[in-house]
């Protein structure tokens, strides 16, 4: 099957590119308009994965009933049947570059239309994936996030799944933001400098540069109230991906959006301690869903 990867820009002010990628599926080669493919003597320790990023998991959205247009984010596992990952991997984008002010407003109207059917929503597992021939081990049967349809300061979603997955559960740090200067690991399938789509990559060397609000004129980032910078570049099937605090292992913010797949910062995250309430929607939700599910199975199991 082949596969051609779409490309994410740069805007102004602040509006820097979605970190997630379309793909579509039709013939028997792959073609990738990405950065190019890595090398077998790029040096590995700063992106070897450890037993807590293997939490991360693919989200691939489908655009219609055929399943040949895909779009790849990343997420967190988060609970056995819940998913984090960034509001625009699960909602009709109208722009690839959200503009924002540091007060959270757009500059540029709505970003998203409609939210995605939730049935055409796919979890897969794993260090590299590929939607075009890998099974999904789940898929998502409701959807929640913040109200409205502008991404500033609001680019965080979950998704409650048919089914538990089988991959490490991830603890959200809830209670707390983050701080300039704490050590984050970046993890998400944009496969790192090379932008090998599909491939999970930890960058093990990131800091948080900013806190939000506040523009940063060195990097050019423009930060809401709810978000953060580091200083590692993200790529496209970056997005929904979760920065994970060095020290404790908890997540702590969702990639939204970010320039180049090479550049030192403007590298915009939500946090999720931001976005608690939500979050215990979510686990409430998520717990109830699994419930249900569960009897269903049963039920038929007797018949």
């Amino acid at each position: 099957m082949s596969m051609k990867f779409g490309s994410a820009r740069s805007g102004p002010s602040g509006g820097t590119g979605l970190r997630l990628v379309s793909v579509v599926v039709a013939g028997m080669s792959v073609v990738s308009a990405g950065c190019g493919r890595a090398s077998a003597k790029e040096p590995a320790p700063a992106y070897v994965l450890t037993d807590a990023q293997r939490g991360v998991v693919a989200v691939a959205t489908a655009a219609d009933d055929t399943g040949e247009h895909v779009t790849l984010c990343s997420g967190a596992l988060v609970a056995p049947n819940l998913v984090l990952t960034a509001r625009h991997c699960v909602s009709r984008a109208l722009t690839a570059t959200p503009s924002c002010d540091a007060d959270g407003r757009s500059h540029n109207g709505v970003h998203l239309s409609a939210d995605v059917d939730p049935s055409r929503i796919s979890v897969y597992v794993g260090s590299q994936v590929r939607p075009e021939s890998d099974a999904p081990v789940a898929r998502a049967e409701r959807t929640l996030h913040p109200k409205g349809q502008v991404l500033c300061d609001a680019d965080v979603a979950f998704l409650v799944l048919d089914r538990p997955v089988p991959a490490k559960i991830l603890p959200m740090r809830l209670h707390s933001p983050v701080e300039p200067g704490d050590r984050v690991v970046p993890v998400g399938f944009g496969g790192g400098p090379a932008n090998i789509v599909g491939l999970k990559v930890a960058r093990n060397d990131s800091t948080v540069l900013t806190i939000g609000p506040a523009a940063n004129s060195r990097t050019g980032a423009v930060l809401g109230p709810r978000e953060f910078e580091v200083d590692q570049a993200t790529c496209r099937g970056d997005s929904g991906g979760p920065a994970i605090d060095a020290a404790t292992g908890e997540v702590v913010g969702v990639v939204s959006r970010g320039g180049s797949c090479s550049a030192s910062g403007n590298h915009v995250y939500t946090r999720v301690d931001a976005y608690a309430r939500l979050a215990a929607q979510a686990f409430v939700t998520a717990q109830r869903v699994a419930s249900e599910n569960l009897a269903r199975r049963d039920v038929d199991e007797e018949r």
